[in-house]
This record gives C-alpha cells, structure tokens and sequence, in this order.
C-alpha cells in the first residue's frame, strides 16, 4: 500500500521505532561580532536561517538584552523543510560601549529534538571616529512678491560643522514647479569644516502663490534628512501635479533601461499633457542618454558603470508645471572581468584590447581581443571565460568594453591603440577595471596616433589589477592576423 505520509524507521535489533518528522533550526555563522563600529553609524549583517528538519519550522525572533542598538528584520520566521532565508542584524551603537545580548529564537521544536529555544551571540562595541555634521543655514527660502515673467534668486548654505566628510546623496523636491535648482547639491561631497552653496530659482506664471519643499539626503548618522520649504508670492493653497518615476534600481552596463512616468498624477483631476524627461548624472566618460524626452515613458541608456540620475517634470492642462522627479539608476557590471576605455576627442579612433597571457602577440587570433577578434574562443567548451567586445566606437569618445563572464585562471593584459586621428591630435585614454562589480583601478594616459600603452593585468583568479609596464610602444600590426 502506497500512502501520502512517509515515516521514518530506525532499527534496533527486534525493536521498530517511529522517529517524528520534526524541524530543526541551523543557523550560518554560529555568532555574529560586528567588532568596532563609529558611534551613531550603522552596520549591518546577514544571518542565514536554515530549516534543515523534515516539518515547517515557525521562529520567533528576539533580544535577550534590548538596549536599543541591535535591530532584528524580520522578526517572525516561517520556513517549509528544506527551506533558507536571511536575517538581516543592524548595530547602531549609541556610545562608547561593548553591546554584548543574544538572539533568541523561540520555535516549534520538540524538547526531545533540541528545545523550543536557541540562543545566538551578538557582540559589537561603539567607537570614535570622524563624523559629518550637516546644517543649514536657513531651514525656509521666501520670495515674497516676484511677477510672472520675472525670476527670483534667493540661496542657503549647506555647512558639514563636523569632523568627517559629509557625503550628499540625491535631493527630492516636491511641489510647485516654478522653483528650481540651476546647480542641484546631490551626489558631492563637503570636507569637514567646508560649506556648499545652492542657488534656488523662483519663476512663477501667476500671482496666486507656490510653495514646495527640498529634501537633503545625507550621511550624517543622527540626520540624515533635512527640508528646505520654499515659498513665493505668499505660498498659496494650490495642489501641484505629482511626477512619478518608476523603473529598475540596478542595471549590468551597456543596456538600455525601460524607466515609467505614466503613474504622475494631478492631485485636482487635471489632465497631465507634458512630460518632460532629462538625463541630469551620468559617470564621467558616459555617451549615456535618454531616447524619448517628451513621452509619459523613456528609455535611458546606460553605456558604462556608475549611477545615473534621470529626471521628470510634468504640466498638467492650465500649465502647472510640477517639482522635478529624480529616480537613480546604478550601473554594475556582472562579469568578473569589465573592463572600459573611453577617450576625450570627438573624431579620433582609439581601440582597447585584452590579451590571454602575457606571451600573447598584438592582434595576434585567438590571443587578443579587440575590434577584429570581438568574441574569440579562450579554451573551454563553455563560451563563459571567453571575452567579449561589445563595441567598437570609431567616431570618438567611446566607450568601449570588454567583459569576461567567468575567467579562467591566468593574466590578462589590458592595451589600448590610438588607431586613427581623423584630424584630431593627441588624446587622453581613460581605461576603468571592474572586478566582481567593483571598480579595481583606473588610469589615463596621453596617446598619438599609432601609440598603444599597456594600461595594467588583470590577474585571476586573485581578482587584482597590476601595473607592471606602462610603456607607450608602437606595435607592428594594424589589424588581427
């Protein structure tokens, strides 16, 4: 007879025993110790809970000792047999202390498997170290009377009174449209005991008011956002149209990227009949753009790695223009080797090679690849450690990139040939290393035509880029052989 429950037997002797089908928590790493963390920063760590029994398991998951400082997400567990997921421990120590507690987690599993309990150690301590401190030197901007027609100018400064760099990221305003930042603060840097100042704009098309609000992000750990409210023509009672961006956080470069507005709205019901789209940061290098400007969508492409900022403002049927939206997208490559060159004149043509090994010749196939050798094959029966061009750029700029999925072991150099002129002189080549999806070195170097440089090898699996000869040379060949 066949059933749907299956028992497990253990055998002793004459003796048949039924063993319960019962969970069983397993838990990778066995402790967590954060070490030294900056006093009012966060560090974060990832525990792997694994159901290795043969029932579901039901967790939950507390502190022994909650002196505010530890944080646990989530808090509630459930996991069918055979099942993992992560738990996700955040360490914020408050001052300068050890902050020494326990998980514990309390589960459905029997007394006789284990207990219903298991504790697992936390330990972290809270030190000195330099830290920004962000403020404003005005918290609101008023523009009093301002004509349609005119433009009001009125500014604030951002200060970093503390001892660390104070590191910017995006800004979000919201609001009228008829504010606006000629020079956004986003994504810059202020050095301790520096200051920044941001110019904001006010251009109204009626008397009846605006009034919004600028949001800063930033790394100041006790503040990390802070508002600006901005104010013309007596602030007004009127709802201004919502831009809405929607579209993916992280992207493998070179791609194009579908990013969605059609989800703005106008609070009032007034129909939305402007869209208007501007690619507002891009990674130095970038040829990165924006393929439809004026549509409730665009697709943004994205041709090297970094973070690239878009953003949207919207006008609905009286011509009330919105505050900008701002969506970043980054950039990061998923090939273990990336490798990208880009160059600073419009018609000169530079080409990037990489080689397999050393001891492999300039345009020499299999051995190099490059514009006339874009996919060559490496060794394998899998295409996975075998490089890639995926474009050869003859009309200046670049980029160009070269990646590897998977790399075989061995060294890799990374060449760069100033091809031809076109009529332009000399010019500079930027050559950027990714590796695993972080960015490992980059150089430049000042080449003519019919100069190539080595710009470094990539040796692997050690995942380092070494700069062992940068010499300008002149090769032989012009093309593969």
């Amino acid at each position: 007879m066949t059933g749907a429950l299956t028992l497990l037997l253990a055998c002793s002797g004459s003796d048949t025993q039924i063993s319960a089908l019962t969970p069983e928590l397993t838990l990778s790493p066995e402790e967590v110790d954060f070490g030294d963390v900056v006093v009012d920063y966060s560090e974060g760590m990832v525990v792997e809970v694994i159901n290795t029994g043969l029932a579901p398991l039901d967790a939950d998951v507390t502190l022994a000792q909650d002196d505010g400082v530890y944080t646990i997400e989530p808090a509630t567990l459930s996991l069918p047999r055979g099942e993992r997921t992560e738990l996700l421990v955040t360490f914020t120590p408050s001052t300068y202390l050890d902050y020494d507690t326990e998980l514990v987690f309390t589960t459905n599993v029997p007394e006789a498997e284990g207990g219903p309990e298991l504790r697992f150690p936390l330990t972290g301590t809270g030190t000195d170290g330099p830290t920004p401190d962000i403020q404003l030197d005005q918290t609101s901007l008023d523009f009093d009377v301002t004509a349609p027609g005119d433009i009001g100018t009125l500014y604030f400064t951002i200060d970093n009174v503390g001892d660390g760099d104070l590191v910017l990221g995006g800004t979000n305003q919201t609001g009228s449209g008829a504010f606006s930042l000629p020079n956004a603060p986003g994504w810059m840097t202020i050095a301790p005991n520096s200051s920044t100042t941001v110019v904001v704009l006010y251009a109204p098309t009626t008397l009846d008011g605006d009034n919004g609000s600028l949001e800063l992000t930033s790394n100041d750990p006790d503040e990390p956002s802070v508002t600006v409210t901005l104010l013309g023509n007596g602030g007004g009672d009127f709802e201004y149209p919502v831009a809405v961006i929607d579209g993916p956080d992280e992207a493998a470069p070179p791609i194009t990227v579908d990013l969605d507005g059609s989800g703005s709205y106008d609070p009032g019901g007034w129909e939305l009949t402007a869209f208007e789209w501007t690619m507002t940061v891009a990674p130095d290098g970038s040829e990165g753009e924006l393929r439809q400007t004026d549509w409730d969508v665009t697709d943004a492409y994205l041709d090297i790695a970094g973070r690239y900022e878009v953003q949207l403002v919207v006008e609905n049927e009286l011509g009330v223009r919105s505050a900008p939206a701002k969506y970043s997208v980054e950039a990061v490559p998923i090939d273990a080797i990336h490798v990208e060159m880009f160059w600073d004149q419009g018609a000169a043509d530079l080409d990037l090679h990489l080689l397999d090994g050393q001891d492999s010749p300039f345009y020499e196939r299999p051995g190099d690849a490059c514009y006339c050798n874009a996919n060559p094959d490496w060794g394998t029966s899998s295409s996975d450690d075998d490089p890639s061009l995926d474009l050869d750029d003859i009309h200046g700029y670049g980029p160009e990139n070269i990646n590897i999925y998977a790399p075989a072991s061995g060294e890799y150099p990374i060449r760069v040939f100033y091809y031809d002129n076109n009529g332009d002189g000399a010019a500079t080549a930027t050559v950027r290393v990714y590796l695993n999806g972080d960015l490992e070195s980059e150089s430049s170097k000042l080449l003519s035509r019919n100069e190539a440089w080595q710009a470094g090898i990539i040796k692997w699996p050690d995942a380092v880029v070494v700069d062992e000869d940068d010499a300008i040379f002149e090769p032989e060949d012009r093309g593969c052989y």
